[in-house]
Formats: C-alpha cells, structure tokens, sequence
C-alpha cells in the first residue's frame, strides 16, 4: 500500500518539480512567472519528501530488501538537491547582498535535480518491471 503512496507522490512532485522550472525557464517575460515557480517548486518538494517517506515506510515493512541499487540511491540524492536548491533559491530573497553564487549554485541544483528525478522516475519503472 505504501507503494501505491510513494509511486503516485514521485509521480505528482516529478509533475510539479517539471512545471516550476519550466516557468522559469519558458515564462520569465511572465509577471507571474516567480510566484509560479516557487508555488510549483514548493510543491513538488513537499510530494517529494512525502514520497521518499513512503518508500522508507515500505522498505521499513518489507526488512529493508529493496534499498540496493541505482533508484533509491539517485531518488535520495535528487530529493537532496531539490531541498537544497528550494532552500538557495528562497534564501536569495532574504540576504542583505545579492551574492551572484547563490543563484548560480540554486539554478544548476535545479537543473540537476531535475535530472536526476527524471532518471530515478525511469529506474523506478525498470526495477518494477514496468519498462
């Protein structure tokens, strides 16, 4: 059952996680563009973390026989980087000097973890024979 949880969060904040960085990519002409982006991001780490949660409750029911190999390892390092990117990117707003590396560490972070959600959605599938 927790399964079930963890595929459809995955599902839903890969869907979110998509939106946020298409918006500001694709939309900064947009005046709405950033509330988007950090509504969508927001979001996507939320089901997320809820996601890995769910996974850690159902390796937790099944004597922890799934944690070997390439998906949870990318899931957990992607769910790193978005959390930290979240973090960079709200933090850009709140400090004093606008330091250019911070936003340059949030987009690249970004970018990454969006990559590498995208890749453990795909492991995901071929562990579960799916693809």
């Amino acid at each position: 059952m927790f399964i079930i949880f963890h595929k459809s969060l995955m599902v839903l904040g890969t869907l979110c996680l998509i939106t946020g960085v298409s918006a500001a990519v694709f939309f900064r002409q947009s005046r709405y563009w950033l509330k988007i982006h950090k509504a969508f991001n927001s979001i996507a780490g939320i089901f997320l973390s809820a996601g890995i949660a769910m996974a850690i409750t159902a390796v937790w029911q099944e004597k922890g026989e799934h944690l070997d190999g390439v998906h949870p390892v990318t899931g957990s390092i992607a769910l790193g980087f978005a959390i930290i990117s979240l973090c960079l990117g709200f933090y850009q707003f709140k400090a004093k000097s606008r330091i250019q590396i911070f936003k340059t560490i949030h987009r690249w972070l970004g970018r990454l973890a969006l990559l590498l959600v995208i890749a453990a959605l795909i492991t995901g599938l071929i562990r579960a024979g799916i693809i």
